[in-house]
């Protein structure tokens, strides 16, 4: 049986604030039943729950829950389809709850659900995640064990890899640049670059942008010239100076200065 009010308890207890807690339980729960339902093979866990295992740092505790279909159908009655599936955990209920939302931007299509999810108590949460379609059929996705808060044990799901997750993060940074609204990337971009493999991180940026026809960088030239300009704005700076946003404890022009760097070892196509 699983009881909401101890596990945040716990989780309070190193570190947590209350609303991310209640984020942390919501995602740990959507991952066990995942893996328990079979769901597995039709999904790819992407973003901030993966950054947040990748530092297992509570720094990086994160309120949104991304993942990608595999496949599997992106039409509503499949998605519920899909959180009725999840209702297999003993003593936990999971529902949608309002409207199912397309998201639609430049380089993102998916859709929005809100859940509910309910304890033997009759405690309830809610949580949104986000849901796209794996375009990339070609790049596989490895296994990653996500540790789950509750008890220690792992829930075994495909994911993007580290290397995929650094190189996202930068082509969105390439397209946006000082427009960008996601400046917790740069702090976990700095933190990835001593994480990454340095082979399969130069296959990514082939991938989605060297080779990719929609991006106007196709050398590393390119990527070093577009990522100083968006760190010489001032405006684009001041966005890095947020407190909720630099989790790295790490200063804005170190951290651009470490992306800039470790990009440009690139620069003779290693």
């Amino acid at each position: 049986m699983v009881s909401f009010d101890s596990w945040m308890d716990s989780l309070v207890a190193i570190g947590y604030n209350q609303p991310k807690a209640r984020s942390k339980i919501a995602h740990d729960i959507v991952l066990m039943a995942m893996e328990k339902s079979g769901l597995a093979r039709n999904v790819t866990i992407k973003g901030g729950v993966v950054m947040s295992d990748i530092t297992d740092d509570v720094r990086r505790a994160t309120m949104d829950m991304d993942f990608d279909f595999v496949r599997y159908s992106l039409a509503d009655d499949k998605i519920d389809e899909f959180v009725g599936r999840l209702n297999c955990i003993e003593g936990v209920t999971i529902g949608r709850v309002g409207d199912i939302v397309e998201l639609k931007h430049r380089d993102y299509h998916g859709k929005r659900v809100s859940l509910r999810i309910v304890d033997s108590a009759g405690n309830a949460m809610r949580t949104k995640i986000d849901i796209g379609v794996h375009a990339h059929a070609n790049i596989k996705q490895p296994t990653r064990k996500f540790k789950i808060s509750l008890d220690g044990r792992r829930a075994r799901l495909p994911a993007n890899s580290v290397e995929q997750v650094f190189v996202e993060k930068l082509k969105s940074l390439l397209i946006f640049g000082a427009r960008s609204a996601r400046p917790k990337d740069v702090f976990d971009m700095c933190y990835l670059c001593g994480v990454v493999n340095r082979e399969r991180f130069m296959s990514m940026l082939r991938i989605f942008v060297i080779d990719n026809p929609e991006m106007s960088e196709n050398n590393i030239v390119d990527i070093v010239a577009r990522l100083s300009r968006t760190f010489k704005s001032k405006t684009y700076m001041q966005k890095l100076r947020q407190t909720d946003v630099n989790w790295l404890e790490v200063s804005p022009q170190e951290a651009t200065m470490r992306i800039l760097d470790f990009v440009r070892q690139f620069g003779d196509g290693r």
